[in-house]
């Protein structure tokens, strides 16, 4: 049984906005009080860890592991509740991020997992209610990096095939495609429109 509430995954390549968009999205649904909740990666007590996995380097089984792991204690302690209560939930990174960056993972390294794996893994979280997916292109990701002094962990290449990987699932899922490159108010408020195109229920 599908809860009251809905959920919206927002996904992308790395400084795609996403995180300030979701910020700006749940003020645009609080003022028109729409119930709204925020959930995203690297929120469960053992995020430090994963960080430090991931900055020491990691292989793909253990972020399997360690990425499903984070998410399901957001899952089950902010995602579920809030779901049952009725909230828009926006979450930033779900499932597809995981099956995307595994994907290209496999196309480029030998693992003694593979995609099923990961996607059998991560069958138990429920299927978005809306994908977004926002758009940049691998220049634009590699020169927000650099303005901002990130350190960014893929390189051109890899980033590239990330995005193709999101735009073909993008095409067979319930997906709404986003162009990021505007500026951030503009993208914000086109995301706000589908949404209160798609839930017209819950967002007045």
């Amino acid at each position: 049984m599908r809860p009251k509430g809905k959920l919206i995954a927002f996904e992308g390549l790395d400084r795609a906005g996403k995180s300030s968009i979701i910020e700006r999205i749940a003020e645009m649904l609080q003022r028109n009080n729409a119930p709204v909740t925020v959930c995203g990666e690297l929120q469960s007590p053992f995020a430090s860890v994963l960080r430090e996995m991931l900055r020491k380097g990691s292989t793909p089984f253990l972020k399997t592991y360690l990425f499903a792991s984070d998410r399901a204690w957001e899952y089950e302690s902010r995602c579920l509740p809030a779901l049952a209560n009725g909230d828009i939930v926006l979450w930033d990174r779900y499932v597809d991020s995981a099956i995307v960056y595994r994907t290209v993972e496999f196309q480029k390294t030998e693992s003694f997992i593979d995609i099923d794996f990961v996607k059998s893994i991560n069958s138990p979280f429920i299927i978005p209610d809306l994908s977004v997916y926002i758009d940049i292109s691998t220049d634009t990701s590699l020169k927000r990096a650099r303005q901002s002094g990130s350190t960014e962990p893929y390189n051109a290449s890899f980033l590239e095939e990330v995005r193709v990987c999101y735009l073909k699932l993008a095409t067979k899922k319930n997906y709404s495609i986003i162009n990021g490159e505007p500026p951030l108010e503009v993208v914000a408020e086109n995301v706000y429109q589908v949404i209160q195109k798609r839930f017209k229920e819950l967002v007045p």
